[in-house]
């Protein structure tokens, strides 16, 4: 990797100060190799190249067996030793993500509404006219856990309170084993993973919960085929029609994996947790967003419909996206092989790529005032048609904007994530008033720890039930 500059310093020194210095580090690299590529240090992988917006065409066209982001994606996770080598091996799901799911949107939308509304209501309690403080993390994951698996798994088991914990306590654990495992050396990992994981405790009380509901399920399509009366139209159902996984155990771990990426996306990626920020600390904003949702569901109701007409709401979200992160470096790929790219640039084999998103989304060459948190934004690009309208939606992808990250690996349940965001954001300015804990809160309302940004953990919002 000679022939990348160096920016910021190297070895074991480079790579601790990439920990807390990332931000300054890829941004000096950004602005003195802006159409080039450069390389610093981690501890991940040693070293990461660090491609350019003008390489997003290369990355875009490569195959998996050249530039591969499941390869990369799983380095510090570990999918093999944390969950199953299944979930690496066929992602299957992905698929039904991509398709079923976005297909489905509005015939869920119903059973996510309710979910919704019932989550909130039962994880805040609010009493009377009080303001109550809860950590922000940790009341997000419970809410989207139970929304997102009324259509993975349906009623009743996405109210269990077991069911809740195994999934929301998931995303914690299997990043800490992954780190653990991703430090030791490859040949170790397979028995070292024996006592790092808790997987087969995890399978085992997933398997627990679904091993009714599968069994029954099993013997309706046995009796009846692909079609009977009541048959459910939910995630775990769609995945049991593929036929690829037929064991409770199979079924637990992939309903388990799909769980784990659908929480991620929601609370750890600038989502609605950094939303719930912004609101907290500006009411105008949730003035504005109130009034857009009351006129539109006056004359919509509460449904999908609905949504694609909060265009407020939409461009709010995309704000705080492009804002806040989603990383310092994102559109992870590794080199499966000697990769030449359109202007000459060779990615060795067993390298480790990634885009400067965070420098992408703040450059003034693409975006006016980009260090002013605008929540309007898209919604004036739209206007003055700065390009196709569906480019300035949450759920675009482009090459300005890479939240979602980018060509075919791009996430293939963001459909679903946008409905979900959108829909908790509409809810919370139309019923509730929030503000920061500011007595109970840190000052920074961000974590920066390598490559990854995300909310601070500790942060603490009071709700208080509007009109009470």
């Amino acid at each position: 990797l000679d022939c990348f500059p160096t920016v910021g310093p190297s070895g074991l020194i480079g790579a601790i100060r990439f920990l807390t210095h990332s931000l300054e580090i890829v941004q000096d690299g950004y602005e003195k190799h802006k159409n080039a590529a450069f390389k610093v240090a981690d501890l991940t992988h040693r070293w990461t190249v660090v491609l350019s917006r003008s390489h997003l065409d290369d990355i875009g066209r490569a195959l998996d067996t050249e530039l591969s982001f499941g390869e990369a994606a799983n380095e510090n996770i570990q999918v093999q030793y944390t969950m199953s080598p299944a979930i690496l091996q066929d992602l299957y799901h992905n698929s039904i993500l991509r398709s079923q799911l976005t297909r489905n949107l509005g015939a869920v939308y119903g059973d996510v509404r309710n979910e919704l509304v019932v989550a909130f209501e039962e994880t805040l309690d609010l009493k009377a006219d009080e303001w109550k403080s809860v950590t922000a993390i940790e009341m997000i994951r419970n809410v989207v856990c139970r929304i997102s698996n009324r259509t993975f798994v349906g009623l009743p088991l996405c109210r269990d309170p077991e069911w809740v914990n195994l999934n929301t306590q998931l995303t914690v654990a299997v990043v800490k084993e992954g780190v653990l495992l991703m430090r030791l050396p490859k040949f170790i990992r397979p028995l070292a993973s024996k006592w790092i994981t808790r997987r087969t405790e995890r399978t085992s009380r997933a398997a627990r919960q679904l091993e009714t509901i599968i069994k029954d399920r099993q013997r309706h399509m046995k009796e009846y085929g692909k079609e009977w009366s009541d048959k459910p139209n939910d995630l775990l159902q769609w995945c049991m029609d593929e036929g690829r996984e037929t064991t409770v155990d199979q079924l637990a771990v992939r309903m388990m994996a799909i769980n784990f990426a659908a929480i991620q996306v929601h609370v750890y990626f600038p989502g609605f947790a950094q939303a719930l920020y912004y609101l907290a600390t500006g009411p105008q904003y949730a003035e504005m967003l109130r009034e857009e949702v009351e006129t539109i569901v006056k004359e919509h109701g509460w449904t999908k419909e609905a949504l694609t007409h909060m265009r407020k709401i939409d461009s709010f979200l995309k704000e705080v996206q492009r804002f806040e992160g989603p990383a310092v470096l994102g559109v992870p790929r590794k080199a499966l092989q000697d990769v030449k790219l359109s202007d000459g640039t060779v990615i060795p084999k067993g390298t480790f790529v990634s885009l400067p998103t965070y420098a992408i989304h703040h450059d003034q060459v693409i975006y006016e005032h980009p260090d002013v948190f605008d929540p309007l934004r898209f919604v004036r690009l739209e206007d003055t048609r700065q390009g196709p309208e569906s480019r300035f939606q949450l759920v675009a992808v482009s090459r300005d904007s890479l939240t979602f990250g980018f060509g075919k690996s791009a996430c293939p349940g963001r459909f679903f994530a946008a409905v979900i965001m959108k829909s908790m954001l509409a809810h919370v300015v139309v019923e509730y008033d929030v503000k920061l804990d500011g007595d109970r809160s840190p000052r920074q309302k961000r974590m920066i720890f390598g490559a990854h940004l995300g909310p601070h953990p500790a942060i603490r919002i009071a709700f208080r039930r509007r009109g009470a």
